[in-house]
């Protein structure tokens, strides 16, 4: 199994773990900005959580490994 990758996108405020590869069928609000996008199998692809910087400050006591890539080109969900 490979690890998830984990992207903030600082101009978008928004945290996405990228679960599995693969194409998103739908997605869904689980809670407010909180968005699981899933595949024609239902199995979750990733998390999208939006207006992250206000988790941060709540978890900040944890250590988060996460990748910025500069080159990803990041697409927020759409409803």
């Amino acid at each position: 199994m490979k690890k998830s990758k984990i992207y903030y996108d600082r101009e978008n405020d928004a945290l996405y773990l990228n679960l599995r590869e693969g194409k998103e069928a739908y997605f869904e609000e689980i809670e407010p900005n909180v968005i699981v996008e899933y595949n024609e199998k239902n199995q979750p692809l990733a998390v999208e959580i939006l207006n992250a910087s206000l988790l941060f400050k709540k978890i900040s006591s944890f250590n988060i490994p996460m990748v910025y890539d500069k080159n990803r080109v990041y697409k927020p969900s759409s409803k």
